[in-house]
Parts: C-alpha cells; structure tokens; sequence
C-alpha cells in the first residue's frame, strides 16, 4: 500500500496576506478555515484538511464597508445553541480590541453574517483570543488580557456571567521568551477529561510554544477554582530545527478507515526570526499517552496521512 502524505505549510505565508492564528472546524465531511485578513474576516471551505488553502475563500465581514471595525484578531468559527457565531476581537479604536461576534443567518457557514457587537460582560475591555467550549453541561468563554488567561461561564452566545478565573499567568521560563504571555486557548475534550492548551512567549520570537492546562476538579463549580487546574511545567510543542515559533492553535479531526484521528492546526515560520511575517499554517496528527494526555510532539515538515 502506498502512503499518502501532505507537506507543511499546508498555506504558506506567501499565498495569503495573513496566515496568524489559524481556527478550523470539520462540519458536514467538509473543513472550515477562518481567519482575518488585512481587508477583512475570511472563511474557506474544503473537502481536505490540507487542502484548506487550495478553496476560494469568502469574506464574511468587509473592513471597508461604512462603519465596519477592523482588523480583527484571531477569529473562531463555532455552532453554539444552534446557530454559527464568529468570536474575534476588532479594533475599536486606537488599538482597542474587545471581544465581539458575528452571527450567521442560516444553516450554511458560508452563509450571510451579522454583527452583534461586544460579548456583554467584557465591554469596553482589551480582549483577545476568545474560544468557547461546552463542558460539564455549560457553555465557557475563554480570553486573553494582559498577557494572562480568563475563564467564565456563558450566558446565551453572546455574554458572559457570574465569576470570572485567572485561568493562568506566565510563571515558567518557556512562558517568558521575548516577553512573559499567556494567550490563545484551544479547548480538548476527550473521555470526560478537559485540556486546554495556549500559546506562551513573544508570539514574534522563536520561542512561542504552546503549554498545557488540565483540569483535575469533578463539577462544572470545579471551573472556576484555581487549584482544580493542573499546568505542565515545560512546553509541550516547541520550535525545532526549521520549525520556529509554533503556537496559536486550534484542533480538529480526519477520518481514516472509518475512525477519526486528532489534528493540530497552528502556525509557524519557516524562517527564523521572521516574526509575524513569516508565519504559515500548518497541521499533523497527534496522539494520547496512557494517561490521556494529548501528546503532540515535534513539529513535522512531511505528515503522514
């Protein structure tokens, strides 16, 4: 049998203007890839997660439109109660980013959006990376401020309520390269177990990488207490030799002989140095230890399918 295989970067930073802080979701057989460009928020779909660079994109929020906000940071694609939001964070103003959404008319992801301003409860805040998850029978909103990660309860798709956690604060030395940061959470659930994983460092430095959260509590009241988050004192994916700066990632999974493998989507550069400007996007699979623990590796170039 021969083995198929894709080479990384699935979309090299010269194919777009914009390739940071990739987010992909699998929907209806199909793969989802929505980022921000420099003229406004894209979303492409694919019948591939490799070919995901390969599909004329569709451009769901005009920054040139009368009144548009721009540049948007890292937005997400997800289905909560229902119906298709985007979360990202555009620039009110003077650098001002505050977490917002984009509300879909329909069914179809490619479909029309509307925009429904700033996630209540964090209004007026410099926001950024937000991703939501359902866990324990809630929805959670996870953000970036100053350079720490935040955690809430959910109040509808578009608001957040009650108590608010420090989820964590850069402590570590591969958390500090360039500059101390803790951002871009990516939530994994698998067999009841809950991780969540961020990008730490400089994201233009060499360093960025990415850590891990897990949470070790019982109840969805566990959520939002500090000592029922457990973080792993070392980066667990990290710049190796032609690979730099790899972080901000999201995850999704591929079908093979009738069973779904776990992927990685993130970016990174091919160069060093080359900060914000180099970066692509890549992907590979990756696996569980024994104890359940996503395992992600190295960075690879050449990825078996």
């Amino acid at each position: 049998m021969v083995k198929k295989s894709f080479i990384n970067p699935i979309i090299p930073h010269t194919e777009i203007k914009n390739t940071g802080d990739p987010f992909v979701v699998r929907h209806g057989g199909a793969y989802y890839h929505c980022y921000a460009d420099w003229d406004g928020v894209y979303i492409t779909k694919s019948p591939t997660l490799w070919d995901i660079g390969k599909h004329q994109p569709k451009k769901i929020y005009d920054y040139n439109k009368e009144g548009a906000l721009s540049r948007w940071y890292a937005p997400e694609l997800h289905y909560v109660d229902g119906a298709w939001y985007v979360y990202g964070s555009p620039d009110y103003g003077n650098d001002n980013h505050v977490m917002s959404a984009l509300c879909c008319r329909g069914d179809d992801p490619l479909g029309e959006y509307e925009f429904k301003g700033q996630i209540r409860g964090l209004e007026n805040q410099w926001t950024i990376d937000g991703t939501v998850f359902y866990y324990k029978d809630v929805w959670w909103f996870s953000w970036t401020n100053c350079s720490q990660l935040f955690l809430a309860k959910m109040d509808g798709p578009l608001a957040i309520q009650g108590d608010v956690l420090i989820l964590t604060t850069p402590e570590y030395a591969f958390e500090k390269q360039g500059s101390p940061v803790n951002e871009g959470s990516a939530a994994i659930v698998r067999n009841g177990k809950l991780f969540i994983v961020y990008s730490a460092s400089d994201s233009k430095s060499d360093g960025y990488c990415l850590g891990l959260l897990e949470f070790i509590g019982e109840n969805a009241e566990d959520m939002l207490k500090k000592d029922k988050w457990r973080k792993t004192p070392y980066a667990v994916f990290e710049q190796t030799d032609g690979v730099y700066g790899p972080g901000h990632c999201s995850f999704t999974k591929v079908e093979k002989d009738g069973v779904d493998e776990d992927y990685i989507v993130y970016h990174a550069n091919l160069v060093s140095g080359s900060g914000w400007n180099g970066r692509s996007v890549w992907a590979q699979k990756f696996a569980f230890n024994e104890e359940g623990k996503p395992v992600f590796g190295i960075p690879q170039k050449e990825c078996i399918i």
